[in-house]
């Protein structure tokens, strides 16, 4: 059985205005949507303090609801200052440990960078970096990786590069799917077999009908297990333009299983 999710950011709208909290994006998820999964954004989260966090377990576990992917915006890989690496990274491994504790399927720690273009500097400290998360994430049963919504992230190519120097089974990609600035013809196909969480927009689903279709069979030809996650980004209408979008991937999805 196919499992599909929301991005918290989807409600961004709703957060901002103070009409959402995480715990009635969680609610929302589960008896509005009758789904399973959360697709959790960082920034709904108020702290990081450990009463916090528990709270959100606790509440996960008496809602029998699984986190598919929590999303951390502040914690990138790779920064030009060195000394704002190294706070990314103390970030980063705290979020490494909610994830651990909220037992999540899949991290998003993104790859950081301005440009499409990578330097070797850039590319080993990376791939040093991921290693080090990969690991972590393997020992505790999920994985961790980018997602595809900065520069260097939206190659492609230099996400195949990292995948394969780091041949790590506790990496992969958070896709937006079709969001490329390089390749953008064959960068899903290039990414699937590495593709651990799959997030489609409004961008994408709006084309409906076969292209739709098509993509989440390449998906799954390449294997994906995953959740099928969608993200509004509109700000406005939120409950019923996500119902309207998560309706059609549903129906792409069961069309191709």
């Amino acid at each position: 059985m196919s499992d599909f999710s929301i991005g918290s950011w989807s409600f961004h709208g709703l957060f901002n205005s103070g009409k959402m909290s995480l715990f009635g994006y969680l609610e929302s998820i589960k008896y509005r949507y009758r789904l399973r999964h959360a697709d959790i954004w960082n920034g709904m989260l108020l702290s990081t303090e450990a009463a916090y966090i528990q709270s959100i377990r606790h509440t996960l576990r008496e809602e029998g609801l699984t986190v598919a992917n929590l999303a951390v915006d502040g914690a990138d890989v790779w920064h030009d200052d060195p000394d704002v690496r190294e706070r990314n990274h103390q970030k980063a491994l705290q979020y490494l440990d909610i994830a651990r504790q909220w037992g999540v399927q899949t991290l998003r720690i993104d790859l950081g960078g301005k440009t499409v273009d990578m330097t070797e500097e850039q590319v080993e400290f990376c791939v040093k970096r991921y290693r080090e998360y990969a690991q972590f994430a393997a020992d505790y049963g999920f994985r961790v990786g980018p997602q595809t919504h900065q520069a260097p992230a939206q190659s492609p190519r230099n996400l195949k590069r990292l995948a394969d120097e780091m041949a790590a089974p506790g990496f992969g990609i958070i896709l937006n799917v079709n969001r490329w600035l390089m390749d953008k013809a064959v960068g899903d196909e290039i990414v699937a077999p590495f593709t651990i969480h799959v997030q489609f927009d409004r961008a994408f689903v709006d084309f409906k009908g076969s292209e739709l279709l098509d993509k989440v069979k390449l998906f799954r030809e390449a294997g994906y297990q995953g959740c099928w996650s969608m993200e509004f980004r509109g700000g406005t209408d939120e409950y019923l333009e996500i119902e309207r979008d998560l309706l059609d991937i549903r129906q792409a999805v069961g069309l191709a299983d």
